[in-house]
Order: C-alpha cells, then structure tokens, then sequence
C-alpha cells in the first residue's frame, strides 16, 4: 500500500492498517510531526495493541521537549470550524512576524 497525501509516498506492509491521520495535519492535540506503527507481535503492541502512533508538537512555537505522543484511538481530530480557526491563527501570527521582520528590514537599510 502507499499513502501519498501532497505526492509524498510512504510504502507500508500489506498487512498494516493505513494511519487515519497524516504528517502536518491538524488535530485537537496539536500538529502531527510524525507517527510510528506498533505492529502484531511488537513489545509496544502487546501494551498499546496493534495501532499508530502519533508525535504531536501541541502548537508551532513549541520546543522539542514540548512533544507528546498519541495512540490513534487518543486523537481527535478538529471539526471544520475549529481547523478554519487554527489555520486563520497561524496566518495572523505570521503575518505579525512578517510585519515584524519588515520593520527591522527597513530599520536596517536606514542606518546604512
């Protein structure tokens, strides 16, 4: 099988379940940055039963150790609402930055 969301594609067994949930994807528990799959007969398996992993950043101005982790079953994803309302907040919070480093740009070029 491969799961090729925006032309990447990652090559999986057969027998493993496809992940509902993908790298960059918003959810109730933050950004999914990465995902792991405890398959049948794994250590992680036989505590967690045979499900995805999830590495989740809770927010983009978070720091590494900031980073938790999820079953697949723990997830939630965002009603539509809720990801027009996360997507309009990271365009507002990089527009200030944008208008933050333009600032500085010009600032710059005038003390030249």
């Amino acid at each position: 099988m491969t799961f090729s969301p925006q032309k990447l594609s990652i090559s999986m067994p057969h027998d493993w379940t496809p992940p509902k949930y993908h790298f960059g994807q918003w959810v109730k528990q933050g950004l999914i940055i990465g995902c792991t799959y405890y398959h049948a007969g794994s250590k992680p398996a036989y505590q967690y039963q045979q499900t995805w992993r999830y590495c989740v950043l809770p927010d983009v101005q978070a720091d590494a150790e900031d980073i938790k982790y999820f079953t697949e079953s723990e997830i939630t994803p965002l009603t539509p609402e809720q990801l027009l309302t996360k997507i309009q907040d990271e365009i507002d919070f990089h527009h200030g930055r944008i208008a933050a480093l333009s600032k500085q740009l010009e600032e710059s070029e005038q003390h030249d």
